[in-house]
């Protein structure tokens, strides 16, 4: 239903029992600011404008014929809120929110209800401010043969950057391989003479880690860690025969 509220951690879901809301969904701040000119009027903007964390605000209701069961109710609301590192997926069921905790818990109870019926106001912490798909999204693409600046393409429907995981499977050996994008015109190259089948070697921007199979590989690599722009994005790959697979998770602002 895409009118519920679940709390998702290590394979265990909370689904809040009752009503909710989001009451605040948080300022986004950006890692840029004025620099005055030395030599002339006005400034120069400076900052690599990566979005910081922010706030999410939850608002719940939460009552119950007795106080005894009302108090188990909230009880049990908290001990889920109050965990580390777990996903939200506030009313829609295809787009989660990444929790890194929780900073401020502020319970009223209601007038007239003896104890038996709470409002109560979660403030959640998103360390990484996004709102991300429940899905990721793979692109694969197998060649028979030797390919030089080969046309890769898809549509990105983020509203910002996605992180890219590269994963390369020779089906003899992917010695030498570049990737370059594009639009931003960046690249990266491998130079792995161990990577051969049936090993893979994975790129993965959202950790900036390189590994063939479980080993680190990242002195194979050179380049930029790519990412994929809101929209079309297309990407050229030059290397040996076999399936290059590229992965990332959709996110938006809201």
């Amino acid at each position: 239903m895409d009118d519920e509220l679940k709390i998702i951690k290590d394979g265990v879901t909370y689904t809040l029992p009752t009503g909710w809301a989001l009451s605040d969904s948080g300022t986004y701040s950006f890692n840029n600011k004025l620099q005055d000119r030395a030599f002339s009027h006005g400034s120069d903007m400076v900052g690599d404008g990566k979005a910081s964390g922010r706030t999410v605000t939850v608002e719940i209701d939460l009552d119950s014929e007795t106080e005894a069961e009302h108090d188990a109710l909230v009880n049990d609301a908290y001990k889920y809120f109050n965990q580390v590192n777990y996903t939200l997926i506030a009313g829609r069921a295809d787009r989660l929110y990444k929790i890194a905790g929780i900073s401020k818990i502020k319970h009223q109870f209601e007038k007239g209800f003896k104890q038996r019926w709470s409002n109560v106001v979660v403030s959640l912490l998103l360390a990484d401010p996004f709102r991300y798909a429940t899905v990721e999204t793979t692109i694969s693409n197998i060649y028979a043969e030797a390919q030089i600046a080969s046309e890769i393409t898809f549509n990105n429907p983020s509203s910002v950057d996605v992180p890219l995981i590269f994963k390369f499977t020779p089906n003899v050996a992917m010695a030498a391989l570049t990737m370059l994008h594009v639009e931003s015109g960046q690249s990266f190259t491998m130079q792995d003479t161990l990577l051969s089948r049936p090993a893979a070697s994975t790129v993965n921007a959202d950790t900036g880690t390189v590994r063939r199979d479980a080993a680190n590989s990242i002195n194979t690599f050179s380049g930029i860690f790519l990412h994929a722009l809101p929209g079309n994005n297309t990407f050229k790959f030059t290397g040996a025969a076999g399936r290059v697979d590229i992965i990332y998770t959709a996110r938006w602002f809201v």
